[in-house]
């Protein structure tokens, strides 16, 4: 099991193609990863109103399909690694009609304090890193 999200693809995504611009994804994978990170109970404004940051080191996305405007698309968010200073994510971006792959990524970020030097989360926050790992770990066993 992961996380899904909900999206409509609005007007002012597409191009002059009509297809959604490259740009857009990533906006999207950052809105899979905050509903990942809220329903783990580790929701940004919490994280970061802790004293921590999660900033993204990595990105990558492959397109396979386009997107056009009025279409529902899902993002799926799972946590393919996660260690004490850094952590994975993956994304699928579907149509959620078909199920049909539009999409696929990863993002890379590393856990830092608020002058953004790299923290062991599991030694900084015990509560916030066990939170992720739990639901993780539920989410890789269904």
């Amino acid at each position: 099991m992961a996380t899904e999200t909900s999206l409509h693809v609005k007007y002012t995504e597409v191009d002059g193609m009509g297809i959604v611009h490259h740009s857009i994804y990533p906006l999207w994978f950052e809105k899979g990863r905050e509903d990942y990170l809220r329903k783990a109970g580790a929701s940004n404004s919490e994280i970061s109103g802790r004293g921590f940051y999660l900033p993204l080191i990595q990105m990558e996305c492959r397109f396979k399909s386009p997107a056009r405007h009025g279409d529902e698309v899902t993002v799926i968010t799972r946590i393919s690694y996660m260690f004490c200073v850094k952590l994975k994510f993956e994304y699928e971006v579907l149509e959620k009609e078909k199920g049909r792959l539009l999409a696929a990524g990863k993002t890379v970020h590393v856990w830092t304090n608020r002058r953004i030097e790299p923290i062991n989360i599991k030694k900084e926050d015990l509560e916030i890193y066990q939170r992720l790992r739990q639901f993780s770990e539920s989410c890789s066993t269904g």
